[in-house]
């Protein structure tokens, strides 16, 4: 009875030992290739992002934006007004906000622009804008290159319109 018992402890105890050993095999694997992902977008990612870093002038010179990372995204912000005071001579104020309570904010320092991120082939960064005029949200992509960045706005994927902002800083 003893010789069976350990018979069946020593195949017991090969099959863990084979188990153990696919186990740590599959996560050295899992690991590895897990590595190589990060390492292979990393870079491309973190390239996309700094080209987009800095102070942006809109195409039609009405205002500054400045791209700059929020957390682990990016985000823009309005820095610069060309007509910073109104008719009235206080600070231009959100006034189309559709949600009341945020008409009194200034459009100086304004967050236009949040959850910029590169998209999956690292190709433009994607997120959403704040169009200040109509008080809407809209999707919006930015290939920047250079001292130049294609910004497009677009509502629902294809009423898209488009402008080249060139780099202020």
């Amino acid at each position: 009875m003893k010789t069976c018992l350990s018979a069946d402890l020593a195949i017991s105890n090969s099959t863990r030992s084979m188990t153990k050993t696919r186990r740590l095999t599959l996560l050295y694997v899992a690991i590895v290739s897990t590595l190589l992902a990060v390492m292979s977008v990393t870079p491309a990612s973190a390239q996309l992002r700094e080209k987009a870093f800095g102070v942006w002038a809109e195409e039609n010179g009405e205002a500054h934006i400045e791209i700059a990372p929020c957390e682990d995204k990016l985000c823009g912000r309005i820095v610069w007004l060309k007509k910073p005071i109104d008719d009235n001579g206080r600070p231009q104020m959100d006034l189309n906000n559709p949600n009341p309570a945020l008409r009194a904010r200034p459009m100086l320092g304004l967050l236009i622009m949040a959850g910029l991120q590169p998209n999956d082939d690292n190709a433009y960064l994607e997120g959403q804008v704040y169009n200040s005029e109509d008080g809407k949200i809209y999707d919006i992509y930015l290939t920047p290159e250079g001292d130049t960045m294609e910004v497009e706005g677009c509502l629902m994927k294809f009423l898209c319109d488009s402008q080249t902002w060139t780099r202020v800083r």
